[in-house]
Parts: C-alpha cells; sequence; structure tokens
C-alpha cells in the first residue's frame, strides 16, 4: 500500500572501498614490478595514489562510475606490474558494485512492514511495532523489544501524505 525509497549512505561506503582499492593498487604498482622500466610504476602510482586522493571528486563532481575509474586503474596496474590477477580483482569489485547494490526500500501493507536492503530483506508483523511514524520524511519504526529504527526517505515527486499513511498505521498497531 505505501512504498518508501530509503536514502542510505551506500555511496559514501563505495567511495570509500574505491579508494582503499586504488591506494592498494598504487602500492601494488611500486612493490611488484613487472620490466626493467621502474618509471613506468612510480607514474602508475603516483596516477593512482591521486585517483585514490580525488575519488569522491571524480565520482560526484564528473560523474565518473566506479567500474570506469577502477578499470582505469587495472589497467595501469597491468603496464605497471604485468601481473593479471591485480587487475582482474579491480575489475571485479566494479563489475560486482553494479550487480549486488539494491536501493533500500521499506513497503508498509495490511500484513506488516517489509523492509529490502542490500543483503537481505526482513518483514516484521503488526505487531512488533509499538508505533510507525512519517514526519518531514524521517520514517520511524519504533518497535516493541525498543528497538527504534530511523530511516530517511528519499525525496519523490509526488510527496507521501504523511496524515494518512500515519493514520493508515495506527489503525494497524491500534494506538
Amino acid at each position: 500500500m505505501y512504498s518508501f525509497t530509503i536514502k542510505e549512505n551506500g555511496a559514501d561506503t563505495n567511495v570509500v572501498v574505491t579508494r582503499s582499492l586504488l591506494a592498494l593498487a598504487g602500492i601494488a604498482s611500486l612493490l611488484y614490478h613487472g620490466h626493467s622500466y621502474y618509471l613506468v610504476n612510480i607514474l602508475a602510482a603516483i596516477l593512482l595514489f591521486s585517483a585514490a586522493l580525488f575519488t569522491s571528486k571524480l565520482m560526484f563532481r564528473y560523474k565518473i562510475t566506479t567500474l570506469s575509474l577502477l578499470l582505469i586503474a587495472a589497467v595501469l596496474v597491468l603496464a605497471a606490474t604485468l601481473f593479471i590477477p591485480f587487475a582482474a580483482l579491480l575489475i571485479l569489485y566494479g563489475l560486482l558494485s553494479k550487480k549486488i547494490y539494491r536501493e533500500p526500500v521499506v513497503n508498509v501493507n495490511s500484513a506488516g512492514v517489509h523492509i529490502t536492503k542490500v543483503f537481505g530483506d526482513e518483514t516484521h508483523p503488526w505487531t512488533a511495532f509499538n508505533n510507525i511514524i512519517l514526519k518531514d520524511d524521517l520514517l520511524t519504526l519504533d518497535f516493541i523489544n525498543n528497538k527504534l529504527l530511523q530511516l530517511t526517505v528519499a525525496s519523490s515527486n509526488h510527496p507521501m501524505d504523511e496524515y494518512s499513511f500515519n493514520t493508515f498505521c495506527s489503525g494497524y498497531i491500534g494506538i
């Protein structure tokens, strides 16, 4: 009956992991040299460390995707180390980051509350809640076991009628 897309910090986590992978690729290009031209390794390491330093700017301001950034890093690592597994790991993470990620969604209906997350789903019956409130794009789920979950609802083109949602929920909870 009601469905909410939840704002999540998945993008921030993706930046941290990508930054870490780029820094590790820079270290690998310094430590493992596959040819006698060590200058190639140093240049690759400088580029990889620079990309690690400016990852969030590259991803958000210049709209470079994680996969594109890691593909470029994989080419640099392969050119520096001549070792395919390093490059393959970078590409694999870039591909998996797109496949694994699912937008977190909360569905509220007569059966209860169903929360879809990146790593699994949860369904809670109405008897598990003390209260459920939507106020100013903040969905608060107050569980009977004293667990409190507050989720920021992503703004949409058609805003939710808070009063009707709160009335719907209070009818099932029995407040």
